[in-house]
């Protein structure tokens, strides 16, 4: 290896130890994120509707769906309004999780094709399809309360605690809270707020568990119908029910993947460095040079008026004009502060030299008459 070769690798310099912890860093976050989307890919992001026969959380009822499957009363769920009334037809009682989702007529044919149906929600158009007459009259207190009727399923819970009670109309209602019930039924069709009595949260509370087996166990079979988002209005599936679930994540992943090549491959700018240039050119040097262009061309005129052009704008700033001030306003303003008389003032600032000698003389007295202005504003400066 040569002495050249020593040299350059020994001054070869080395990247800053900031820059190289913040490059560990990002590498290490980088890891985290994609660890991060590849774990989100793998879960699954649906989570189960209210009221739901398989799910665990507070507000499902798989309790209620094991409850059943020991009293040996068998459960389907199903989201298809033709697959509800096929079975209805064949003698399941049906169970509704949530009318509204459903056009009012679909819910009266399934209503009459079923030897019972069990309306777990419901808004008021649902219900006054069902109930002509009844109405929302607030809920309960929080506090058990009795049947007071002479349903035998009620008869048998003896009491719950109610979640929303309704006026009944002309149909028979059970366990009275103020002016309202929390069970109304016409004999086939039975209302109540299920989310305050047959979840995994309330069932065990009071006679809510009596009163879920005596409404759904008549028959041995059970329709769990939960309407999806395509049958709400009747129509074809959103876009949301047909996409994947995992397109969002790759989607995130994908956009996580851009930006990390954009800063990977992206223009990265430095400090500013100095271009190393072969000379290093003085300003003064190149108005001399300029100079003797003008000097060589034996253009005074075009000489001066560089010179004028300059003092006039310096002596304007001084004297608080506008660089473009006119000569004769220059003038006055200049002589103003030296005391000088306007009109020499005016001619130096509008003379024309026709020789070297000319520009020469003329140059000399715009010197003097700047040089008086500078004077001028020092002394004016320490006066103050």
């Amino acid at each position: 290896m040569s002495l050249i070769a020593t040299v350059e690798s020994a001054e070869r310099p080395r990247a800053p130890l900031g820059r190289r912890v913040w490059s560990w860093v990002g590498i290490v976050a980088a890891i985290v994120v994609i660890g991060s989307l590849f774990a989100m890919l793998r879960y699954d992001y649906t989570q189960p509707e209210p009221l739901s026969i398989d799910s665990p959380r507070y507000d499902g009822t798989r309790a209620l769906a094991a409850l059943l499957d020991r009293q040996g009363v068998d459960v389907e769920a199903t989201t298809s309004a033709d697959d509800a009334a096929q079975m209805a037809r064949d003698g399941a009682v049906l169970v509704v999780t949530d009318a509204a989702r459903i056009d009012l007529d679909g819910l009266r044919r399934l209503a009459d094709a079923a030897p019972r149906t069990v309306v777990l929600g419901a808004d008021f158009a649902a219900l006054d399809e069902l109930f002509p007459g009844l109405g929302f009259a607030g809920s309960g207190h929080g506090s058990p309360v009795d049947a007071a009727c002479d349903i035998p399923e009620a008869v048998r819970a003896e009491s719950i605690i109610p979640g929303e009670v309704y006026t009944p109309g002309d149909a028979t209602g059970c366990f009275p809270v103020d002016d309202g019930y929390a069970l109304v039924t016409d004999g086939t069709v039975f209302a109540l707020d299920g989310r305050a009595i047959v979840t995994n949260e309330h069932l065990a509370e009071a006679g809510h568990a009596a009163l879920a087996l005596g409404l759904l166990a008549e028959t041995g079979s059970v329709a769990w119908y939960a309407p999806s988002g395509a049958e709400l209005t009747g129509g074809a599936s959103s876009l949301g029910d047909i996409v994947p679930t995992w397109v969002t994540p790759v989607i995130l992943l994908c956009i996580v993947g851009f930006v990390a090549a954009a800063l990977w491959r992206g223009r990265r700018f430095g400090p500013l460095v100095a271009e190393a240039l072969p000379v290093t050119v003085r300003a003064s040097e190149t108005l001399e040079g300029r100079a003797r262009l003008y000097r060589r061309a034996v253009d005074p005129a075009h000489a001066y008026d560089a010179l004028r052009r300059g003092a006039s704008a310096r002596m304007a700033r001084r004297t608080g004009l506008s660089p473009e001030a006119d000569p004769e306003a220059l003038a006055a303003a200049v002589a103003a502060r030296t005391g000088r008389d306007p009109r020499e003032v005016l001619e130096v600032l509008t003379a024309t030299p026709a020789l070297d000698t000319d520009l020469a003389e003329i140059g000399a007295r715009l010197r003097e008459i700047e040089a008086a202005l500078d004077d001028s504003h020092t002394w004016e400066g320490r006066s103050r």
